[in-house]
């Protein structure tokens, strides 16, 4: 065999394991119901994940210690930044009156509130259900007091066995979450207002 025909062997053989284009997806933001009475600027922190999320490829099931990850399907961007934009996004929608930003942006503000995030699972459990559980902080923006925090927990289905469907459930967690949020960016606001 001719070292021409050798070549010509060995790239098809390479094409034939040349893996599919990957698949890109993202977290979307969820309408909710506006909530007056909030401050003229929020800003959101960056926001912590654990380490087995920080990655590419998305997580198909969790049961006990084996995650089941798809190698084909893959956030977008990293999921910590994706999550900052999409509930600054929720916020906005829903704390009428106020500019919400994210830190680390190009814009910079004197924030009368900072919402800090910790994710600590965001996944779908052996059962399908997507668990959402992270904490939550708010600060006085001229103090940096801590005004409260608290711990989040939100459940629904994972949106069936496609990554679409994932998507689309940990989308609509998300969203329940800075429901959650935005409520207490409210009360603390105007607890702070009252009391001062």
């Amino acid at each position: 065999m001719s070292a021409l025909s050798l070549a010509a062997l060995a790239t098809s053989g390479l094409a034939g394991c040349a893996s599919a284009n990957p698949n890109y997806y993202r977290i979307v933001m969820a309408p909710g119901t506006a909530m007056p009475g909030a401050p003229g600027v929020i800003e959101v922190r960056s926001i912590s994940i654990p380490g087995y999320l920080d990655r590419d490829g998305i997580i198909k099931s969790a049961a006990e210690t084996k995650l089941d990850i798809h190698s084909n399907d893959l956030w977008a961007e990293p999921l910590a930044d994706m999550l900052q934009a999409t509930v600054v996004q929720d916020l906005a929608q829903r704390l009428t009156g106020s500019t919400v930003i994210g830190s680390g942006g190009a814009i910079g503000a004197n924030p009368a509130i900072l919402v800090e995030i910790n994710v600590l699972g965001f996944d779908p459990d052996a059962t399908g259900t997507m668990v959402l559980s992270a904490q939550v902080a708010i600060r006085d923006g001229a103090t940096l007091k801590t005004l409260m925090t608290q711990s989040i927990r939100r459940t629904g289905p994972s949106g069936g066995p496609t990554v679409t469907g994932i998507a689309n459930g940990m989308s609509a967690l998300w969203g329940q979450a800075a429901d959650d949020i935005a409520g207490l960016v409210v009360r603390n606001w105007r607890l702070g207002a009252a009391g001062g």
